[in-house]
């Protein structure tokens, strides 16, 4: 068994409109050389807590990790070494990156320490729609980011925002277009979300329009070989994001730096997740110690992890196995007793024994989700679970 790391690197050119990440600006927080040091400390407090010390997957995300030296990022690459952990065969090492943030000195940086996968976030092709945003970067930074990258055969990731305020179906479909001219290995595909009243939730198109276009990025990619293999995420088959399906097939994983999560699956019946604090003061006054104070973590319970579990596994397109349910929790008969009126229902279908998720059941997955949200007292009326037998 072997490790996913998550490493937050807060720093950005901007706060983009539509953003709730914790990130800032350059000017608004430390010297990147001093949060590198703290990242650094975190890592030598708390490697200790981690029994397995394969690492599978590494992602750097953000904020902007592009922004940073090639040096520092690969330093905290090199710590988690130092301390002890090995990198497997393979490892997918990942970093986002957003255009113009990236020059060809920097690529050969992080390829000679040893990067392999880029995340873009690129958004749109469409400069009227990513001024809107609050972007820095213009569609000719994408395409000059993209060609750098095609010129080293490099495995990478395009981001496309969609659903945007005042963004057509045929501004989408141009998109599509270019998309399909650099044909990337991987896409991610995300509706733009905002809460009601946030200046970006008005002028957006409708829900039925916001349907339409998700279906015709899913027919466009499909042409030129990305296959959906979760709700928001498509690639060539063998380029699917090693790090996120760890996420979604209850991996255990540690997240570094400001805010990060992290999800211990070994600690019994059921796991523990644990986070940072989203304030730098706090951040820094942590990466010391071994625990994070005690409001900072959960022991899951079997409502808690059974809903997670179900929720993270229908994400993909493989969907979820009885046999993997069954192994985790026993019986479960309230989980199968759902799963099955799901798929009377036409929300669900059975291949095998999986259950996944049908076309219109991707489209309004929250409603899926909903019913698959158990509480404490739903699982109590049923037969105990094998973890809480033993």
């Amino acid at each position: 068994m072997a490790l996913s790391v998550y490493v937050h690197i807060p720093y950005c050119l901007q706060r983009c409109r539509y953003c709730d990440f914790a990130t800032f600006e350059f000017s608004e927080i430390m010297p990147p050389e001093q949060y590198a040091k703290w990242v650094a400390e975190e890592i030598q407090s708390r490697h200790s807590m981690w029994t397995v010390r394969e690492i599978e997957t590494l992602y750097f995300g953000g904020g902007t990790p592009s922004l940073l030296s090639p040096e520092l990022i690969v330093a905290i690459r090199d710590e988690l070494a130092n301390v002890g952990f090995k990198f497997g065969p393979g490892c997918e090492t990942t970093i986002e990156i957003n255009p113009a943030t990236l020059t060809e000195e920097k690529l050969n940086a992080y390829m000679r320490g040893g990067f392999n996968r880029f995340s873009v976030g690129a958004q749109s092709f469409n400069d009227t729609l990513l001024k809107m945003c609050g972007r820095k970067h213009n569609a000719d930074d994408t395409r000059e980011t993209l060609k750098l990258l095609q010129k080293y055969k490099l495995n990478y990731s395009f981001d496309l925002l969609f659903a945007l305020p005042g963004q057509t179906l045929q501004d989408l479909k141009l998109d599509l277009e270019e998309v399909k001219s650099f044909a990337p290995p991987h896409l991610s595909a995300y509706c733009l979300t905002v809460p009601e009243g946030h200046s970006m939730s008005v002028g957006r198109p409708p829900e039925d329009d916001q349907l339409v276009m998700f279906d015709l990025i899913e027919s466009e990619l499909r042409e030129c070989g990305l296959l959906q293999y979760e709700i928001s995420n498509f690639a060539k088959p063998g380029f699917e994001s090693r790090h996120n399906t760890a996420y979604w097939r209850d991996v255990s994983y540690w997240g570094i730096g400001l805010s990060s999560h992290s999800y211990m699956k070994e600690f019994a019946p059921f796991g523990k997740r644990f986070w940072n604090p989203k304030s730098i003061k706090e951040y820094g006054q942590q990466v010391r110690l071994v625990d994070v104070p005690s409001d900072q973590f959960e022991v899951l319970a079997e409502h808690e992890s059974m809903t997670d579990f179900c929720h993270m596994f229908l994400r993909m397109h493989r969907g979820l196995p009885k046999s993997a349910l069954q192994e985790k929790f026993g019986k479960c008969e309230e989980a199968i007793r759902r799963l099955e009126a799901l798929t009377e229902e036409g929300l669900l279908e059975k291949e095998g024994e999986s259950w996944k998720l049908t076309s219109r059941g991707r489209l309004i997955s929250n409603r899926v989700f909903a019913a698959l949200t158990f509480s404490k007292e739903e699982l109590q009326s049923h037969p105990l679970s094998a973890a809480n037998q033993a």
